[in-house]
This record gives structure tokens, sequence and C-alpha cells, in this order.
């Protein structure tokens, strides 16, 4: 079947998917020519109101936009969808329970795949199960193309592009705010809903790794330490606490990727997340040791999913955040590193003297939930079919940070309001943080 859109949105009546289209409409018109796309999902009848729905909003007919019935339980329908389509860009999660099956059919039909999951089970099984088809059929599926976890994942390919010299580790700190404070939940629900089915499942992810990741990387002296308990920081201000997402699982398996790919040396990384008072850090520990505890059993999840607010101190609910709370929250990572003026000739090469420069960048995020994660996926998606010969040789499953090193997609999102900058880069001895 000939490929008759570049993109199509999967998923597109769900919260994420309805704060993409418009996006897309804007970023697929902005092409030269303008790409075409279409949106995907179970119901027709409910597809065809929203795509009217977003006609009066920005006011032009979208009546050549397709609408494309796909449903996840529904093989033949996912097969229709894939071959109209050179990428689909799926926001259909968790993608634990959902995801697999996009996965595959994109796999089998040759077209391209990018998602917004902060799943590293999902993620690092998918690489398992798929990535040489995936490499045999040129196609390239690229996880975590949202908030999770663009902005380190690629914020640290950007310190290393920066750093004139050898990289050796990166402390990444996240820090979330509002402009305005504003009573309605920070993030979906859907994703509080994957963070605890991957807390239920964390032995399942010990089994993956472990034949994901059969060859151990070497020792890099010195090696980053990681601080457990929390501690001041100065840049940025604040107390730091270890983050429990799934950054830290990207960034190292980008670092992998050009390390045994590129053979380039990899850089350390541990992220931590900003509190600002330390007041707030006792309430935290135990909502997160409870969180923990209540995850590992049937019942508790069963808690845990009715009712966000209680357990997340109102972070999430069962509701969307409301479009005043997504137009005033930010989303900053300053990224801290260290390593040495000189270069080195290979990956292995071990320096004799301690790190003698340091590196400091900034990634700022507006409206993470939303328009930010939003931004971040169809950027992603558009970089895949129109800038593939700066990705990796051949297709394969990948992290982004290694996937799209070499494109224009960090130029491009400085474009579109997510912004990658260089605080400071001074000799190690006159640094500080």
């Amino acid at each position: 079947m000939a490929r008759i859109i570049d993109l199509v949105l999967f998923g597109a009546n769900g919260c994420t998917g309805q704060h993409v289209i418009p996006i897309l409409h804007k970023l697929a018109q902005a092409k030269t020519p303008p790409l075409t796309w279409g949106i995907a999902g179970r119901s027709k009848q409910k597809l065809q109101v929203l795509r009217q729905q977003f006609e009066q909003k920005i006011g032009t007919s979208l009546n050549n936009i397709p609408v494309i019935v796909a449903d996840v339980h529904n093989k033949s329908s996912l097969i229709e969808m894939a071959q109209q389509a050179r990428i689909v860009l799926n926001c259909c999660g968790p993608y634990r329970f959902y995801g697999e099956p996009v996965v595959q059919v994109c796999i089998d039909e040759e077209t391209h795949y990018v998602d917004i999951s902060g799943e590293p089970h999902f993620m690092e099984e998918m690489q398992l199960k798929y990535s040489e088809k995936a490499r045999q059929k040129g196609v390239y599926v690229i996880s975590a193309c949202g908030i999770d976890s663009i902005p380190i994942d690629l914020g640290v390919v950007f310190l290393q592009q920066k750093f004139n010299g050898t990289l050796n580790s990166i402390n990444a700190f996240i820090e979330i705010w509002e402009t305005k404070a504003v009573k309605s939940p920070f993030m979906t629900y859907g994703t509080w809903e994957s963070a605890i089915h991957g807390l239920a499942h964390a032995k399942d992810l010990g089994a993956v790794r472990k034949k994901l990741f059969s060859n151990k990387l070497p020792v890099f002296e010195p090696k980053l330490q990681v601080i457990t308990r929390p501690h001041k920081s100065k840049l940025p201000q604040g107390w730091a606490v270890p983050f429990p997402g799934a950054d830290r699982s990207v960034v190292k398996r980008s670092q992998r990727f050009f390390y045994e790919r590129a053979k380039k040396r990899p850089v350390q990384i541990e992220v931590y997340l900003i509190l600002k008072s330390f007041r707030t850090i006792p309430k935290l520990a135990m909502l997160n040791f409870v969180v923990q505890s209540l995850a590992q059993y049937k019942r508790g999840q069963e808690l845990l999913l009715e009712h966000p607010e209680k357990f997340s101190n109102g972070v999430f609910t069962k509701g969307a955040p409301s479009e005043e709370k997504n137009e005033n929250s930010r989303f900053t990572v300053t990224l801290c590193g260290e390593g040495w003026k000189e270069g080195v000739a290979h990956a292995d090469h071990k320096h004799t003297v301690p790190p003698n420069k340091a590196i400091c960048g900034k990634v700022n995020v507006i409206s993470p939930a939303y328009g930010g994660t939003c931004m971040l996926l169809v950027l992603s998606g558009i970089i895949v079919i129109t800038e593939t010969e700066k990705m990796p040789p051949a297709g394969g499953v990948y992290s982004p940070g290694y996937a799209f090193a070499n494109t224009t997609l960090i130029e491009q999102l400085n474009q579109n309001g997510v912004t990658f900058e260089v605080v400071f880069e001074k000799d190690l001895l006159s640094a500080k943080y």
C-alpha cells in the first residue's frame, strides 16, 4: 500500500494526543513542502469530532487530514495504519501494556516509530527483542521522545559536543516550578500509572538487563558516586535528592551506544531532583516509602491507582493538568560536568591526573506535561523522516541521545521554545558549583 501520509498520530483522542495535534499541524505546515499527517485511534466518530473541534480552534479546514481506525487489540487495524504512514507517533500508553503491538507492526511494515515512554522495562525489552529485526528492515524505533528523556539525554550530548576535551561525568539537577501557583495536577495520570506498574515489576527489568547488557562496560575513573542523602546544591540552589525517573537509564543506553558503535568514551551520569525547602524532604521520603511498599502488592497497586492525589501530594490526579497549569509550568535541567582539557586517542584511555575542567549547561522546557512533551515528540518524528541520512547507519531500537546526536534536533528545539545553553566552561579549580 502506498504511503499516503508522512506522519500518523496514534492515540489522538487521549489527553496528550489532543495537545499534539495543533503542534503537529503547525510544524508539518512549516516544512517545504509541507508534510502530511493523520490521526488514529479506536473510534472513528470521536476522531472526526476531534478533527472538527481543532478546525474551529485554528480556523483552517482539516477535511484533508485522514482519520484512521486503529486498536492495539486488533492487529489488522494496526497494520493498515502503519502501511499508510512513514512514521507513527505513538501516544497510547502505558506502553508496558499497549506499546509492543505497535512497535512490532511498525517494524514488519517498515514504518518508523517514536513515542513518549518513560518506562525503562518497555524500552529495554523492545531493544532486546526487536533491535536486530529493525536494523534489517531499516526501521528506527525511538522511545523516550518526550520530557522523559530528551532534555537530559540530548542535554548530555549537547555538553559532549560543546566540551573541548574529554568529558568524564555529569550531575544533572531537575527543577520543576511554576511562574504562578495554580491548583491543578502537575503531570498526567498516565505517567503515574506507568510509574506504579514499573515499581511493581522492577524485578522483571533486572532480567531484561542481564540479557541486553551481557557485556559490561569498562570502569572509568574517577567514578561518579551517587549521593543518596539530601544535600545542598549551589547550582541550582536548593536541596538535591536522587531522582528515580527513567533519565539515568536512558542516558546510560545512549552512552553505551556511543562506546560500542562510535568508539567514544562514555559519560557517567547521576540525576537529582531539586527541592527548594528542606521541610518538604521528610514528607517526600515518607510518600516514597509508602508508594514503594504498596507497589509490591496487588491491592497496594490498586490503592495507588485509585488515589493518586493522596500518594503523590497532589502532583498527580485522575484528572488532567489544567490549561492554566500547563501555561505556567516550567522544567529546567542543569547539567554540571567535569573532565579534562586534553582529548583522548581512544575510548579506553585512562587519564593519570584528576579532572581539570568544568562545564555547566541548561535545558529549559515550557509546559512540560503537554506543550514541551508534544513539541519534543513531533520534532523527533519529523527529524527521523527528513534527516534519515544523519541518523545512525541502518535502523534499530535506539535511545534519543544516540539516535539524534548528528541531526539538527537540538537546533530546531531551540527555535521552538525548548532551549539548550552553555552557562559556563572553566578550569575546574575556579569553577564552583
